[in-house]
């Protein structure tokens, strides 16, 4: 089926048919309608392909994501960041399409050459993989619109949404030291991970408010994806004599509660611990987990909607969105 059986059955030129279609100059509301009854009627799909060639846009967004374990429950985070860049996106008739890399790359820089050559968009939502914006030049060069999201490397002039872990990280370790914990461990995923870098600072940033040095004995970060190793980690963390744990990430805090109980440990009596991430299971550990809740959903949307600011000519109101976070108060942080 063509543009021109649509033509004739609703007695519009192809022209109008075609700007209907394609968005591309104002319709009525009843040549509109007719349109979309014709459409039905014939189960008329456009060609994608060809609507990009006439267009040179593909209507297409790529968010791209660090890949991680199937088990490991930073999934549920980027998952929630894809729903909120979906919603948006969809509202405005842009598709998304995922790609995804391995959160400890090597040159990730040269690994996205390929995700550029193979795919067709008019935009991007990424989540970098480092601290510096070194490792994303190949992806700035292709002269795309980007916007970042969760990270901002270091020297960061690309629009940004992302979460305040500086700020809610000095207050989980602020009322962990109120608390009259004095030995706060930190637990991180990498020292190159820009988010993983705040929420340190608003650790050191806590401590020095509370008159307390920062004890590099008892600062960890786990640099790759091995079990055993992080699990040595956190008995190694555990023998400095340490009262509490800031985990850095779900995924760190669940193994933290696992090797606490396997030393016959108690939370929060012998060791406190507090996470990132408000998910389900944090609620029925034992005892529940305080947490930091951030809203991955609300981070993927905003930063979809000024990409499609920037797609449609527009200047964005905000390139730098910080979104507040939240601490969950439970039961892992203090009897009280």
């Amino acid at each position: 089926m063509s543009l021109k059986k649509i033509a004739e059955m609703t007695g519009l030129s192809i022209t109008t048919v075609s700007h209907a279609i394609n968005g591309t100059r104002p319709v009525s509301a009843a040549s509109k309608k007719k349109i979309a009854e014709s459409i039905k009627a014939i189960n008329f799909k456009p060609n994608l392909a060809a609507r990009m060639m006439k267009t040179s846009r593909s209507k297409t967004v790529v968010l791209i994501i660090p890949a991680t374990e199937p088990n490991n429950s930073t999934n549920c985070f980027f998952f929630d960041v894809l729903n909120g860049a979906k919603t948006a996106l969809e509202k405005h008739g842009y598709s998304l399409i995922i790609s995804t890399y391995p959160e400890n790359v090597l040159n990730f820089d040269l690994s996205l050459i390929p995700i550029l050559q193979r795919i067709w968009v008019d935009g991007i939502l990424l989540v970098p993989p480092s601290n510096s914006m070194e490792d994303i030049k190949s992806i700035i060069n292709s002269n795309l619109p980007i916007v970042l999201i969760d990270r901002k490397p270091k020297g960061c002039t690309l629009p940004v949404v992302y979460s305040d872990s500086k700020t809610i990280s000095y207050k989980a370790v602020s009322l962990l030291l109120d608390s009259g914990r004095k030995r706060v461990a930190f637990l991180g995923v990498s020292s190159n991970n820009p988010t993983c870098c705040d929420r340190y600072a608003g650790y050191c940033e806590a401590l020095y408010a509370h008159g307390i040095p920062v004890d590099k004995t008892i600062v960890r970060f786990y640099e790759n994806n091995h079990a055993s190793s992080l699990t040595e980690i956190i008995n190694e963390l555990i023998e400095h004599n340490i009262d509490s744990i800031f985990s850095a990430n779900s995924m760190l805090a669940l193994n933290v509660l696992k090797v606490i109980s396997e030393r016959n440990l108690k939370i929060p009596e012998d060791i406190a611990v507090i996470g990132f991430e408000n998910l389900d299971w944090t609620q029925v550990t034992n005892p529940p987990l305080t947490a930091i809740v951030q809203d991955a959903n609300a981070m993927g949307y905003r930063a979809a909607e000024i990409l499609v600011d920037i797609l449609a000519g527009n200047q964005p109101k905000e390139s730098c969105v910080v979104l507040p976070a939240k601490l969950i108060k439970r039961k892992s942080h203090s009897n009280t």
